[in-house]
């Protein structure tokens, strides 16, 4: 058995120092401290250029160039506690049951409804109950993120697009 173990591992070790050679394994070379400074990273897609910073976005103009297809809150209330707001939406799940609207249960905090045309979504942050509008099927990319704190951006200057004569 041991003797089985040492030819795998002898094995093995020789297929990753293959795959090392020809693939450029990042992981590896960092794993096992081989450092190729002088190989060709071509194919590699985490080099920074210092010459195309400016064409990046910050996160903040990211945010506020695409915060208009944010879904809309239309309806937000504050229960007592965190319990009487799960409560609520498992009460919205059950009636999404009777008048067979199609529902998505993403967590125990938070719940998609679907009614023809629309998105509804339903999200308990603590014991604060709130509703979004949506008209797109997935969520815009960061809004989980900036939802709550949507004051903290700074989207008063627009981002402008000049156009080249």
């Amino acid at each position: 058995m041991a003797y089985f173990k040492l030819i795998a591992l002898w094995v093995l070790s020789i297929v990753f120092f293959l795959n090392l050679t020809v693939t450029h394994a990042q992981f590896l070379e960092s794993f096992l401290g081989t450092g190729r400074n002088n190989v060709n990273t071509s194919s590699r897609d985490d080099i920074f250029s210092p010459d195309n910073t400016e064409d990046e976005l910050t996160f903040e103009e990211v945010i506020c160039r695409d915060i208009d297809t944010f879904p809309k809150i239309s309806f937000s209330k504050n229960f007592q506690s965190y319990s009487e707001c799960i409560s609520r939406l498992d009460q919205i799940q059950s009636a999404s049951y009777i008048d067979l609207t199609y529902r998505i249960r993403w967590d125990n905090d938070r719940i998609d409804l679907y009614p023809t045309g629309t998105r509804e979504i339903y999200i308990c942050d603590g014991s604060k109950f709130t509703k979004y509008e949506h008209q797109e099927r997935k969520d815009p990319d960061w809004w989980m993120i900036v939802r709550n704190s949507p004051e903290l951006l700074n989207c008063a200057q627009a981002i402008t697009v000049e156009t080249i004569d």
